[in-house]
């Protein structure tokens, strides 16, 4: 077969699409466990204890309408805190707290792209995200990706991949920044930064829970307990979270016996030499979710003025079935043929037999008999081309097949993973300087089987371990001068890590010889900052920053092929002697923030800010097998950012407008990409787009037209275009062993995981029940526009003759709209909750993640 192959996709319906049901402190018999665990700790004060740490998260008590402004997500412009966390008053921010956050449903790190304006987080598993703010994002699943978004919990950065997706509980609230991180404590990102805030000890005795249950048995369990050991110095805060969901994608190569297997096809299978490659007793369910963490706080006031220090230790762990997607076969016709195997997904040959059939195709025999078969069979081609054609256009536009939560599937693979980790924050004021420390440790051991070609025959499969760890230190140091209004900070931040990784690549020998990589890298990672913040006049206010960063990573590799050899067996396609396996690249840049505001009164503000980010090397380490696929690199990227915004309240705050214009240039663009060639299994690499622009604008608005109506909106507008960006990659000489390099002119496209526009709003009305508590009902939507997940438009690889004959939208997603809705009930006192939810009521289907392969084997 020339051209055999396969194209694959995940999708998933937020929340399964489907309605559920849920309870805050309902009385089941897990929950009263809880409850009488966490009175029995919090004693007879922990009423009164609970009321203090519920009004944190829960309406005002006493019956009182909440205030509409309390939990809205929206863009704020903060003032400067240098030693702290905050942003200068010429950053952009779109701020969630805890109230937004459970109004809304998110639940873990990848929930918080629904509803924030270009924010974008693609997830391919339960441990592997992708995180892009305005479009600026690396668009790489492997484990040694360097994020071009930083993410951080209480200050500390996690800079590896697989710790960067994780539950989201017992918070004080999220804050993601955008644009370039050019200057400012913490890591250095070329995209912006996501910091996540938990609830620290107060001093104060408190507990709570929250018991969420919805259909396929989900059950999400969330609870916290603060206990004072010493009043005034010590105090302590454990927090938990536990999330159990049943499967939701059908297996149909699941359940059967070995009889049943022996004697027939049971799921489009193909036996090699008699071997059936679906094993007894396969699991049915798929894609379940099997989750929990905990978090415990140590606060430590000592008898020093002004002095404060919290550790926080966390361990958390994932240990479930491994996330499948569906299988579309592309070797003939364009998008929904068979695949090297012959494979085809029942519900694609039915389709395309009713498309058939509705075009009245004329048969072999009717053209035989015809009086000009010539023309017959040129009418007969002409016809399946056409409904080949809508067969394809069919697949592209709607989220795959007609039955997306079905598939076939010989392996369903696993995903386990433990992390853990601790952070150490000291806050010191010593006169007129004020000091902070945020020590961070974070370490993960992690398993995975990965059935990456989605179907019931062993195409590609991966077989992955990797361990890493991260060191951080921050130290920081800020103030006043008394006699200038100037504020000041200055600091040193510092990491270090480790991963060592080991991939199987498992395939039937006849198409993709078995290979083993095994690599290990190291990072080392300095930042030094200065920033000033000047108040030149008494509306007007300059800032400044600058930042040097310097970086060192080393890389070892081993590549064995068919499972033999102690050796390196990295091949240089340029001279096809043994390549180097080992290198260390060191690299260092400047980087800086300029920004003017112009406070009109304390109601409205205007701001303008130029950023110069940037972002390190990137190896690409994954699925290689010769040189130019595992040891060479991404060249560091850079990007200079221009944008300006205001912030307004307006009508004693019962309306709050806040926007912002941005204009991005890129140099050396860092783009995933798949090598797509027709001798080995698709190679995820990183490479280099010389230039890339970027612009848009961003919109939030807050109403309360009237006591205890609140409704807002976000709107994102960006458009994103390759100016300079060329690909190749091996395609097949026809009837030959030959190859030849095809060209791919990406220039003019749209940057990957950048929709054009992006809306969400939601309303809620809280209605005072006379001293009988409150009822509020919540309604939120949100408009996705057309996004792509590659380079090429959302077409996929050409084909051998150079053509792109897969539709557009093919890797991607068109535009989609989601909707839920809630209905909660709150005592009068404030102490329980009852909820009543449905989250993505129409249900809709949308793709997630999608990849081309068809030029594989």
């Amino acid at each position: 077969m020339n051209d055999p192959g396969m194209q694959f996709q995940q999708v998933e319906s937020q929340d399964h699409g489907r309605r559920a049901f849920a309870r805050r402190h309902a009385m089941s018999s897990l929950c009263r466990l809880l409850l009488a665990f966490l009175a029995a700790l919090a004693g007879a004060h922990s009423a009164s204890a609970q009321s203090s740490d519920a009004s944190a998260s829960q309406p005002n008590p006493g019956g009182a309408a909440t205030d509409p402004f309390v939990g809205v997500e929206e863009m704020i412009v903060v003032g400067q805190d240098v030693v702290g966390s905050l942003a200068p008053t010429s950053t952009s921010v779109t701020a969630f707290d805890a109230l937004q956050l459970e109004s809304l449903g998110v639940s873990n790190v990848a929930d918080l792209a629904t509803y924030t304006p270009n924010l974008e987080i693609r997830t391919a598993s339960a441990t592997t995200a992708t995180f892009f703010i305005r479009g600026v994002g690396l668009n790489d699943f492997t484990a040694n990706a360097a994020s071009a978004v930083a993410v951080y919990v209480d200050e500390a950065p996690r800079n590896l991949p697989a710790i960067q997706l994780g539950l989201l509980y017992d918070l004080e609230g999220v804050e993601i920044q955008k644009g370039p991180q050019g200057s400012g404590p913490g890591r250095n990102a070329s995209a912006g930064a996501i910091r996540i805030s938990t609830k620290k000890p107060t001093g104060e005795l408190g507990a709570y829970v929250n018991v969420d249950y919805g259909n396929y048995d989900l059950i999400d369990v969330e609870g916290a307990l603060e206990v004072p050991i010493v009043e005034d110095r010590l105090s302590i805060r454990t927090a938990f979270k536990t999330k159990t969901r049943d499967g939701i994608v059908t297996n149909r190569c699941g359940g059967h016996t070995a009889a049943e297997i022996a004697s027939t096809t049971v799921c489009g299978e193909t036996k090699v030499n008699g071997i059936s490659p679906i094993r007894p007793g396969l699991e049915r369910n798929l894609n379940n979710i099997e989750t929990w963490a905990t978090r415990t706080s140590l606060r430590f006031v000592p008898p020093i003025d002004d002095m404060e220090w919290t550790l926080t230790g966390h361990l958390d762990r994932t240990d479930q079935l491994g996330t499948v997607g569906q299988h579309l076969g592309t070797g003939d016709p364009s998008l929904g043929g068979a695949d090297v195997f012959g494979y085809r997904a029942s519900e694609v040959s039915a389709e395309a037999t009713r498309i058939q059939a509705g075009l009245n195709i004329p048969s072999n025999g009717e053209c035989r008999r015809s009086t000009d078969p010539a023309a017959c069979f040129q009418r007969q081609r002409d016809l399946f081309a056409q409904a080949n054609k809508k067969l394809a256009r069919n697949l592209a536009d709607r989220p795959l097949d007609l039955q997306p939560f079905t598939g076939d599937y010989n392996t369903p693979g696993f995903e386990r993973q433990v992390s853990e980790g601790a952070t150490l924050t000291g806050d010191w004021q010593i006169g007129a300087v004020k000091l902070k420390n945020v020590t961070g440790f974070e370490r993960y051991d992690r398993e995975r089987l990965i059935d990456a070609d989605y179907s019931p025959n062993q195409l590609f499969e991966f077989a992955i371990e990797d361990d890493a760890w991260q060191v951080t230190e921050d130290l920081r140091a800020g103030g006043e001068l008394e006699s200038l209004p100037i504020t000041w900070g200055t600091g040193v931040f510092y990491l270090e890590e480790s991963l060592d990784y080991t991939q199987d690549t498992q395939a039937q020998a006849q198409f993709i010889e078995p290979v083993t990589q095994i690599y290990e890298q190291g990072t080392r990672s300095v930042g030094v900052f200065a920033d000033v913040s000047w108040d030149l006049l008494d509306d007007l206010t300059l800032d400044l920053g600058a930042r040097y960063n310097w970086e060192q990573k080393t890389f070892d590799a081993t590549i064995l092929r068919g499972g033999g050899g102690n050796r390196c067996e990295l091949i240089d396609p340029r001279t096809g002697e043994p390549a180097i396996c080992h290198r260390t690249d060191t690299v260092d840049h400047p980087t800086g923030t300029v920004g003017l505001t112009y406070r009109f009164d304390d109601a409205r503000k205007l701001y303008f800010k130029y950023s110069h980010g940037w972002k390190g090397l990137q190896y690409n380490a994954r699925d290689g097998t010769v040189a130019s696929e595992v040891t060479d690199l991404a060249d560091p990227e850079k990007i200079d950012a221009f944008e300006s915004g205001f912030k307004s309240s307006w009508f004693d705050d019962r309306l709050t407008v806040d926007g912002a214009l941005f204009w991005y240039a890129y140099q050396n663009y860092q783009v995933f990409t798949f090598t797509n060639n027709p001798i080995s299994p698709p190679v995820r690499i990183v490479i280099n787009a010389d230039d890339a622009i970027n612009f848009g604008a961003e919109m939030s608005a807050t109403a309360k037209p009237i006591e205890g109506l609140t409704a807002d909106v976000r709107f994102g507008w960006l458009e994103t275009k390759f100016l300079n960006f060329t690909s190749s990659a091996s395609r097949p000489v026809p009837n030959s062993t030959e190859s030849f390099r095809l060209l791919f002119d990406y220039n003019n496209n749209q940057l990957p995981n950048a929709p054009r526009f992006k809306i969400s709003g939601g309303i809620e009305y809280a209605l005072d029940l006379d001293g009988r508590g409150r009822i509020t009902p919540r309604w939120d939507i949100v408009w996705t526009d057309d996004v792509n997940f590659d380079p090429s438009n959302g077409r996929g690889s050409p084909n051998v003759r150079g053509e792109l004959d897969k539709p557009p939208g093919t890797i991607g997603q068109q535009a989609f709209v989601m909707q839920n809705v809630s209905l909660r009930y709150t005592t009068p006192d404030d102490h329980i909750e009852f909820k009543i939810w449905a989250r993505t009521i129409t249900n809709e289907v949308y793709k997630t993640l999608s990849f081309d392969a068809s030029a594989g084997p």
